[in-house]
């Protein structure tokens, strides 16, 4: 049982990292949207183009990074469900167990 609790933790953890890293990409995906509409209202010029480009495709990769983050949240969560049930089932054995033995 405490190698169930001891799991639970660290995907929790991991859960609450990849949380942390989804809103930080989040964050970072927002700035860039917010520089980007700057750019389009501030160059009018070839500049404009190149700078243009270049943030379309981090956004396509910031974007990319938190589909691949709320994948891996969502897999952790469900991890943690998985060890949740298996620590109830245990638990239960155990009241089951301790009532047989008195």
């Amino acid at each position: 049982m405490k190698v169930c609790e001891e799991s639970l933790y660290k995907e929790q953890e991991k859960v609450e990292t990849l949380e942390k890293e989804v809103e930080d990409l989040k964050t970072a995906h927002h700035e860039l949207e917010e520089k980007y509409a700057d750019a389009e209202r501030k160059l009018q010029n070839e500049y404009y183009e190149e700078r243009k480009e270049d943030l379309e495709m981090q956004n396509e990769e910031l974007t990319s990074q938190t589909t691949d983050l709320e994948s891996k949240n969502d897999e952790a969560n469900r991890k943690i469900k998985m060890l949740e049930d298996d620590l109830y089932k245990a638990e239960s054995n155990s009241d089951t167990y301790e009532a047989k033995v008195k």
